[in-house]
């Protein structure tokens, strides 16, 4: 490979896109194989990107949970940009969607609670949002577990493309992916908290379920001005009848557009998959139209 780096040693291109190249690699001091993510040189221009991109990627090292992709190492090298990840031998689920179309109503449950243990630990534990959370970055690996990646990381990778866009075109774009952000990435608030994550989860767990993100055959801008418009997407049982009124609930208030009548941490969230789990009544009771992005039937 042409790329090297210190104590490295490139072995294949895993894979590229708009904000990276994605490189599996043995990592000489250990003898492990790890999976090195290198940064488009165009998303890195200022000091600030520099000392972001490097506190957040080193302090992602502190994570130690079976759920989230770890963190080993980051650095600059030869004008690059780069950090040292576990290697993930699997599939993302946005994989699993262009070969299957939709998951399987237990498996979707799976995924809420085990990314929802993850996110919470992340943030009870360090008050880290992942801010791009998507079925891009959710995994597989090779013995079932789902793995969470770009956590911590991503926040830093977004503004350095945002502030990129700006500087070549003057428009600032918004922080994160269309189809899974929420109201208040949207609107480029400053204090981000868990609900932010809750309602991307919410979005990624209603594309895996039924097949379809919440607002299909819409340009871009057109998807953003859904998320904070009275736009809401179908009950997932019109599409999945055998979706449980329990999950379809759940979804309705976490895809809230006010995040003050979203779940209000991942405590409460957590209680309501418990009850989703023993058959008891949700917390949750249902929003009023136009208040989510996702419609409940309550005559269901």
């Amino acid at each position: 490979m042409s790329v090297q780096f210190p104590n490295l040693q490139i072995e294949s291109v895993l894979g590229e896109g708009g904000t990276a190249v994605v490189y599996k690699a043995r990592q000489v001091s250990t003898g492990r194989n790890v999976a090195v993510k290198v940064l488009n040189r165009d998303f890195i221009r200022t000091e600030e990107d520099v000392t972001r991109f490097l506190n957040e990627a080193k302090a992602c090292a502190r994570f130690q949970h079976r759920n989230i992709v770890r963190v080993y190492d980051a650095g600059c090298y030869q004008g690059l940009y780069y950090f040292v990840m576990e290697l993930v031998e699997g599939y993302t689920f946005a994989f699993y969607l262009d070969s299957r179309k939709k998951v399987r109503i237990e498996d979707v449950v799976i995924i809420l609670e085990t990314v929802a243990q993850a996110l919470a630990y992340a943030w009870k534990r360090f008050s880290v949002v992942h801010c791009d959370l998507k079925p891009d970055n959710i995994m597989v690996d090779a013995d079932g577990t789902i793995k969470v990646m770009d956590l911590g990381i991503s926040r830093s990778i977004l503004t350095a493309r945002k502030t990129a866009a700006s500087a070549e075109n003057g428009e600032a774009e918004v922080m994160g992916t269309p189809c899974y952000m929420s109201p208040e990435q949207i609107y480029d608030l400053p204090d981000l908290d868990c609900r932010s994550d809750i309602y991307s989860l919410g979005a990624t767990l209603y594309h895996l379920l039924t097949g379809y993100t919440l607002f299909p055959g819409k340009t871009s801008q057109e998807v953003i001005d859904a998320h904070i418009g009275p736009n809401f997407a179908r009950d997932p049982r019109i599409i999945v009848p055998e979706t449980p009124r329990e999950l379809a609930l759940i979804l309705n208030r976490m895809l809230a557009k006010d995040r003050a009548l979203r779940y209000p941490n991942w405590e409460t969230l957590e209680a309501d998959i418990a009850r989703l789990y023993s058959g008891e009544p949700l917390l949750a009771t249902p929003l009023k139209p136009g208040e989510s992005s996702v419609s409940f039937t309550t005559e269901w």
